[in-house]
């Protein structure tokens, strides 16, 4: 059974989204007071009719906690706005570079356009287009953006930052991946200071060290433990530690709580479960890990082999993946297949205990009201008849290898014996149910719908960012 787990979403790979742009939108304010430091040449002149002073040739911009370089600056005098071309910033925390740069000075409304880099000791983004706006601590991403840090990768076509309550927002084809898990989605809500995170649309995830994978419409992960999976057909795969057994859940509703006390996991409506252990269907599951059992409620059906219960509640107790033991009331009935004549041995009774070795039918026992019919073989394997057993107390049907070898009963017991006969097969309880048509098929395992993140940046690398890298690489080897 799937086991709950705080899974996906973990510290290190949202970390990729610790970027501080507020140091940056800070220092190039409208108060802070800038100072050429260098220029090859500087001259005025008149563009479109503006009033533009131009810097030309090395120039270097400073303000008390700001350098910027560039190949040259244009300040439009009556419009408060800078315009610089392949830039290159450096704060205290940040360095950032752009083939161009638009600061407004009066709004604080900067535009960083053509092959953007920031890089801070969080991660490197990487876009095309990113407007910084600094009254409002928020940097918008207006073209396809790229975080990296020493974990993993972040994807989306767009997106928002707000500073002040460290959230974001993003739009497109969102992935993430590190070395141990993929996500991928059409957009992603998160609060990195509340730990809260909702993601929405074709939500697909891959949990390489929990071995699960999961698809639905819609996450929510919070800082409690809790996970929320919502879809038509959501569905979760888990592969065991031996990697022997898999088992798929699908339903509408998928909740994982995890705490250091408490795991659990709960599925509502269409549940549908199928390992290769056992299958079943409910409208509610309910799991618990330290107890490896789960509770099946809702018009429950449940089979093991050649076996289908079919009560009100059914409950099941594991055991390395195996079904130690079922319960079920009230007036839950059993019908088992028999291998060789196909004929239903049928049991029923106000309550049902059923007891497993290795995955091995042993022990039928019904309590209080039993009922019985289990068909006969001759020496050759053949239909022989049936008996039927009704007792006021309980009654056992024992198994061998599987298959149904006898009986006892207490109490009250009336029975009878109905010789082979052309009605014989179609003989039932009065609650009988067999369903085999319903049993769910083995789900097809679901893939993620986007390429593979790539270890290639979005474009050809700015000049000065590849002479920042070598004098990185020089300094470490220094």
């Amino acid at each position: 059974m799937i086991k709950p787990k705080k899974l996906l979403l973990r510290t290190g790979l949202t970390a990729l989204l610790c970027f501080s742009f507020t140091g940056f939108i800070q220092q190039v304010s409208a108060q802070s007071q800038v100072f050429i430091e260098n220029a090859n040449r500087a001259e005025g002149t008149i563009v479109d009719g503006e009033n533009v002073r131009k810097l030309i040739g090395n120039v270097i911009l400073r303000t008390e906690d700001m350098r910027m370089e560039a190949d040259s600056a244009y300040q439009f005098i009556n419009r408060n706005l800078i315009h610089a071309f392949n830039i290159q910033i450096e704060t205290d925390e940040d360095i950032i570079w752009a083939d161009t740069l638009y600061h407004d000075t009066f709004t604080d409304f900067s535009q960083f356009r053509g092959r953007v880099i920031i890089e801070s000791p969080a991660n490197t983004v990487f876009s095309e287009a990113i407007n910084l706006i600094s009254p409002l601590d928020l940097a918008v991403f207006l073209s396809p953006v790229r975080f990296e840090d020493e974990r993993g990768v972040l994807l989306a076509e767009s997106g928002l930052y707000f500073q002040r309550p460290d959230s974001a927002i993003f739009h497109g084809d969102v992935q993430l991946a590190d070395t141990t898990q993929y996500l991928e989605a059409d957009s992603l809500f998160m609060n990195r200071s509340k730990d809260l995170y909702e993601l929405h649309g074709r939500v697909f995830a891959d949990d390489y060290e929990e071995k699960v994978t999961f698809e639905g419409n819609y996450l929510f992960a919070d800082s409690l433990g809790y996970r929320l999976l919502t879809g038509d057909d959501a569905w979760m795969m888990e592969i065991s530690e031996s990697e022997t057994d898999t088992t798929h859940l699908i339903a509408k509703k998928i909740e994982l709580t995890e705490t250091d006390t408490l795991s659990m996991m709960d599925a509502y409506q269409q549940v549908r479960i199928w390992s290769t252990k056992f299958s079943a269907i409910a409208d509610t599951a309910n799991y618990r890990d330290e107890e490896e059992m789960f509770i099946l409620r809702g018009n429950p059906i449940l089979w093991q082999k050649n076996i289908q219960l079919t009560g009100p509640y059914i409950e099941a107790t594991l055991e390395n993946e195996d079904i130690r033991f079922l319960k079920s009331f009230p007036r839950p009935i059993v019908v088992q297949e028999d291998s060789a004549t196909g004929r239903l041995n049928q049991m029923t009774g106000d309550t049902l205990h059923a007891y497993f070795d290795e995955g091995e039918l042993e022990r039928l026992i019904v309590f209080d009201n039993s009922e019985i019919i289990f068909h006969q073989k001759d020496e050759d394997d053949e239909p022989d008849g049936l008996m039927e057993l009704i007792a006021v107390g309980s009654s056992t049907m024992i198994f061998l290898n599987g298959e149904f070898d006898n009986f006892k009963a207490e109490r009250n017991i009336d029975g009878s014996y109905i010789p082979e006969g052309p009605q014989v097969s179609e003989r039932r309880l009065e609650n009988f149910q067999w369903s085999p048509e319903r049993k769910p098929d083995r789900p097809a395992i679901r893939i993620p719908r986007l390429n593979a993140i790539l270890d290639i940046r979005p474009f050809e690398l700015p000049p000065r960012y590849v002479r920042y890298l070598e004098d990185q690489e020089e300094i470490v080897e220094e």
